[in-house]
């Protein structure tokens, strides 16, 4: 790249980009586990994806929370990058699908400015739906939209009543993810997953023996690998704890961890991996998480949305995120979607053999080649046809 000002701005600002991303999906998952008790899984990317393209309709203090929220600054809040980043993403190969969308009741007029960016930047369509008259049509519209995009793994994004005669504006973004493995794993044969130290479950485990990046660190207590996808675009990364209950230790320590630095510091071994095949899907509702990460305004009367509309009497009413993944033998096919409905007011040696049995609770990553966080997960347990629970003889 040349010495030319705007390219190097680009670069800080894509640079800026990606640590959002990495900041901003620390911060949900953390904000996620108060809650949920069990697997988590989401799109920290489709999540960042809304978020930016409402943030450019926002102004004053609603701007400047929501900009904060996604780990972005007046300076590093720009759409020439977002713009590059998601272009960088989709140019890639076929894997990786994104599609976003906003959706305007028929009697309301957007601001030509943020319709002009929101397609320019954010690759974003845009239609015109009878919101008022027709609400449950519509909403039926945008889930069936929702599912064409995401080759139909996301069902009904909006629930009954999410869209209501107050809605005026839906913005959606959905992606999906298919890919094979570089290395195939073995077929999967029974074996066991340690819930607790004392309960396991009977699941289907995958087998696979090559080198592979890996790294452990002593002081945290986890190991990390990195499962290439097919053509190297992207790539799973599963931080596993060391104690078969050492997942709570190591959601505390996750101020500490950075998933750039654990990249730069792994080592090929090679590696006998363990990893039960797995499945899940979950439906968040965003509004308490987002307000609780810093951005309530959004959700209130108080909100200002001027660069949308002229008037301001808009406020966002949901924002609901739906995700799914498939991990087997193959590869991983994984898909989410996000809607905002926006309503009026009213170091070892090279080649020592590695372990990496996944048989406990985990975190895994679903990330680019340069590390952009699009999943997150966490299994604590695994649903089976074969699942149930053996106590161990203590």
């Amino acid at each position: 790249m040349s010495d030319d000002p705007k390219n190097m701005a680009l670069t800080t600002n894509l640079e800026a980009l990606s640590l959002a991303n990495h900041d901003f999906s620390f911060s949900l998952y953390k904000e996620l586990a108060k809650t949920e008790k069990g697997n988590i899984f989401y799109s920290p990317f489709s999540i960042h994806v809304i978020m930016f393209m409402a943030s450019v309709g926002a102004a004053s203090k609603t701007f400047d929370e929501m900009i904060a929220t996604i780990h972005l600054n007046k300076t590093t809040h720009s759409l020439e990058s977002y713009r590059n980043l998601l272009e960088d993403l989709i140019s890639e190969n076929d894997n990786l699908k994104l599609a976003t969308g906003m959706f305007v009741d028929t009697a309301f007029n957007v601001k030509d400015s943020f319709v002009e960016n929101s397609m320019k930047y954010l690759k974003s369509s845009m239609e015109k739906l009878n919101f008022v008259n027709e609400p449950e049509q519509q909403r039926q519209y945008l889930n069936n939209w929702v599912l064409n995009k995401t080759n139909n793994k996301i069902n009904d994004l909006f629930p009954k009543g999410s869209i209501n005669r107050d809605t005026v504006l839906v913005l959606a973004n959905a992606v999906h993810f298919k890919s094979g493995w570089e290395h195939k794993f073995n077929d999967a044969e029974d074996d066991y997953f340690y819930v607790t130290p004392s309960n396991k479950v009977t699941v289907k485990m995958m087998t696979l023996r090559h080198d592979l990046q890996y790294y452990h660190d002593s002081d945290l207590k986890f190991a990390a690998l990195e499962l290439p996808y097919e053509h190297h675009a992207f790539k799973m990364l599963i931080l596993l704890p060391d104690a078969k209950d050492g997942l709570k230790e190591l959601e505390n320590n996750f101020s500490k961890i950075n998933l750039h630095d654990i990249s730069k510091k792994m080592t090929k071994y090679h590696v006998t991996v363990k990893l039960p095949r797995f499945k899940l899907e979950q439906t968040i509702k965003l509004e308490n998480i987002l307000s609780n990460l810093g951005c309530p305004t959004m959700f209130t009367p108080a909100a200002n949305f001027s660069n949308i509309v002229e008037n301001k009497n808009l406020y966002v009413s949901k924002v609901m995120h739906k995700a799914y993944v498939d991990v087997d033998e193959k590869g991983t096919e994984a898909a989410a979607a996000t809607g905002m409905a926006i309503r009026m007011k009213r170091c070892l040696k090279m080649n020592e053999p590695k372990d990496f049995i996944v048989d406990h609770p985990f975190i895994f990553f679903i990330l680019t080649k340069v590390s952009s966080i699009i999943f997150v997960g966490r299994m604590t347990k695994i649903d089976s046809l074969a699942q149930h629970i053996i106590r161990e003889e203590l």
